[in-house]
């Protein structure tokens, strides 16, 4: 788990939207913090996550193409 273990030990929660550039491989060309959760450990535990996420192409009328989507990653504490 990326989840950095003081902040989960100490109950913070958070969500972090990240931006994902996708490649028309559906590869990940680059991530970055579109909103953060107010901690910076996990917004870049989030890019972390971000950039180990696996996408399929998108298509435009059957054409593979390049798109930027922004995901949100949350961290909860269970």
């Amino acid at each position: 788990s990326e989840y950095p273990p003081l902040l989960r030990e100490a109950g913070v929660e958070g969500t972090v939207n990240v931006w994902f550039h996708i490649g028309d491989d559906g590869r990940i060309l680059g991530t970055q913090v579109q909103e953060s959760s107010g901690h910076e450990a996990l917004d870049e535990a989030a890019l972390r996550i971000a950039n180990q996420v696996e996408f399929s192409p998108a298509l435009n009328k059957d054409d593979p193409v390049p798109v930027w989507v922004a995901l949100p990653i949350s961290f909860k504490v269970r």
